[in-house]
């Protein structure tokens, strides 16, 4: 194969030698004598140059000359079909693929003739080329996920900044649901996937009153609720509650949503059947 299955980075990155002349490449140069044309074929060889080498079929058009008739050569040995590049490792490369090895080794291990193993080796590279560009899609999937996951997280808590410091968990104690239920919230979703719950609550006192939203202990993790924490007034404050199942089955729970003055208590149910 002259070394096509070698390394040819020395090659490829050399400073170009030849340069393309369109004039000579050109069709009114290279076009054949319509007096030399028999039914819709060349009807004359005599600018026929035989070539031995061939190139495989699939990276080029399998045409070769010595440089004197039209066709590409570089140097003094006969090379690949004529193209917009001028270097025959180029050529190789094209038509034969990256070496990486593997190639070779199937050819002195397994027996394998080198055009087979040389689209094998080629094979295998374009599954390792899609595999990397999978997983750069996926991160720039995950990285726009995580981008909405705080913005939402961001403008769930906007408006509701806390009226005074104080240590929530202190003053309100254990989450503990309380002896009424104030509401239930069911959700059902797939397995990793987040079902979310939208609702809204005020202050039932004048002013401002200081809040902790948060499940009771028994609850499964994966239950979650925006803002867990702020300021409740007149105005109505939005709570998101959202539900991300990461095993089959059921997931029960409570939400307790408290302040100084009041608690209020949703009872949890989630499914993925």
């Amino acid at each position: 194969m002259h070394g096509y299955l070698d390394d040819l980075s020395s090659e490829l990155n050399a400073p170009e030698v030849e340069q393309y002349d369109p004039v000579a490449d050109s069709r009114e140069v290279t076009k054949m004598d319509k007096s030399k044309i028999s039914q819709a074929a060349p009807g004359s060889f005599e600018d026929f140059v035989d070539f031995e080498e061939f190139d495989g079929g699939d990276g080029q058009m399998g045409v070769a000359g010595d440089g004197q008739k039209g066709l590409e050569s570089i140097g003094s040995q006969p090379t690949l079909a004529k193209s917009m590049k001028t270097s025959k490792m180029m050529s190789a490369k094209n038509a034969w693929g990256t070496s990486t090895g593997y190639a070779d080794k199937l050819r002195k291990e397994g027996g394998i003739d080198t055009a087979r193993a040389q689209q094998l080796e080629n094979w295998a590279n374009q599954r390792e080329v899609f595999k990397k560009n999978k997983a750069v899609q996926e991160m720039v999937d995950a990285s726009r996920n995580d981008s909405a996951e705080q913005d939402w997280r961001t403008l769930a808590k906007f408006g509701v900044e806390r009226n005074e410091d104080f240590d929530l968990d202190e003053v309100f104690g254990p989450v503990v649901a309380g002896d009424t239920e104030d509401g239930v919230i069911e959700l059902h979703s797939r397995i990793n996937a987040a079902a979310t719950f939208t609702m809204g609550m005020k202050n039932e006192y004048m002013g401002f009153a200081d809040f902790r939203a948060a499940m009771t202990p028994e609850t499964s993790m994966d239950w979650t609720v925006e803002p867990n924490e702020g300021s409740l007034s007149k105005e109505m404050t939005e709570f998101v509650v959202k539900y991300r199942p990461t095993n089959p089955g059921g997931s029960d729970g409570f939400l307790v949503i408290q302040t100084e003055d009041f608690k209020k208590t949703f009872k949890l149910i989630g499914s993925t059947a």
